[in-house]
């Protein structure tokens, strides 16, 4: 058994205690204060293509030197995420995910961001965006477990295919997306839909046609929302925050993270990495983030954010949106994915499945 001792953290609660785990949580005391170390639930992030250099769609090596990299940040929890491909490349980028299994690993699964999205609202997006097909899914599902897949409801023919997914226990998250408000309700309804990036790539909060943004707004109860400070302003951050009870932090990173300024190609395409951006080159169109959760956490603080709604923000209603119990807090029987951070917020200490992560 291990044991740690600091300022706990809760989305519901914070007081001074210790710690007692090994591959779960045995036991937690109140005890005396002793120093200024906070210690806060793993990171989970559910929208994340690569980092270091490496991406999603290169393929099973290059997911775990993402997901490594991620991890040492603070990322406990992780879901790869593909981007709008055709079959045959997003099937050869997962056909030995499953090796996951055989290590310590922070992977949960897969997010699928497309290819059902609009081609009139692709973003970064490859031109490849198609109709939904349940076969598509169904054979990608072979190779790994799928958990959300972000989708445009507006296409023809989906909702068979929203009800077909619902039934295989997928989340289903509206993005890149020229839905109106009441498409949108339509679907939200009946399932319990969740948001791609927030604000960005989706129809909007006009106020005489409003679109996926205004019914997130007023609808929505999961969402998730990149907290670059460049994707979404910090002014936004706080409305959605006010707006929708489960807002949950992601980077939606790419390859480019944790690199050197400069151009990149990422799926045939050249991004330009400068300072905290990415960007396709010779454009001001972002091609997705190169934050971490860690710098993440330390936005939200920024905006004065208290302890516990970041925890909630970076961990617990992530873990909540996937109905997985014993991620995101910290209590008895829980998972030991844990972080300590110092008393300025640095990462000190990373135990994923309760083993320490060395830098």
């Amino acid at each position: 058994m291990k044991s740690i001792k600091g300022n706990i953290i809760n989305f519901d609660e914070s007081f001074y205690g210790e710690i007692i785990f090994d591959e779960k949580i045995s036991k937690i005391n109140r005890v005396e204060k002793k120093s200024d170390d906070f210690i806060i639930p793993g990171f989970i992030d559910l929208h994340c293509h690569g980092a270091n250099g490496f991406d999603t769609m290169d393929g099973w090596n290059s997911i775990k030197k993402m997901t490594e990299y991620h991890l040492k940040k603070g990322t406990t929890s992780i879901l790869p995420t593909t981007w709008t491909s055709t079959f045959d490349h997003t099937f050869e980028a997962l056909k030995e995910f499953e090796n996951y299994k055989k290590i310590n690993s922070n992977i949960l699964g897969v997010h699928l961001e497309g290819p059902f999205i609009n081609p009139n609202k692709l973003g970064a997006q490859p031109p490849l965006a198609i109709n939904p097909s349940i076969d598509f899914i169904n054979k990608l599902q072979e190779l790994a477990p799928i958990k959300v897949i972000t989708l445009a409801p507006e296409l023809d023919n989906m909702e068979n295919f929203i009800e077909e997914i619902n039934n295989h226990g997928i989340k289903i998250q509206i993005g890149h997306s020229l839905a109106d408000y009441n498409c949108c309700a339509k679907f939200m309804s009946k399932y319990e839909i969740g948001f791609t990036h927030l604000y960005n790539a989706m129809s909007g909060n006009h106020h005489r046609n409003p679109g996926v943004l205004a019914a997130a707004l007023d609808l929505g109860s999961f969402a998730e929302i990149i907290c670059d400070f460049n994707h979404v302003s910090k002014e936004s951050i706080k409305i959605a925050k006010k707006c929708i009870e489960n807002l949950y932090a992601v980077t939606d990173s790419m390859g480019a993270t944790g690199l050197e300024n400069g151009i990149y190609n990422f799926f045939n395409t050249e991004v330009e990495k400068k300072d905290k951006i990415a960007v396709l080159e010779g454009t001001n169109s972002l091609a997705g983030s190169i934050i971490n959760m860690h710098d993440t956490f330390l936005n939200l603080k920024q905006l004065n954010f208290l302890l516990n709604d970041i925890v909630k923000m970076t961990s617990f209603n992530a873990a909540k949106y996937l109905g997985i119990e014993d991620l995101g807090y910290l209590g008895k029987n829980k998972i030991s994915n844990i972080l300590v951070l110092d008393k300025n917020f640095n990462l000190k200490e990373i135990y994923l499945n309760g083993i320490k992560i060395n830098e």
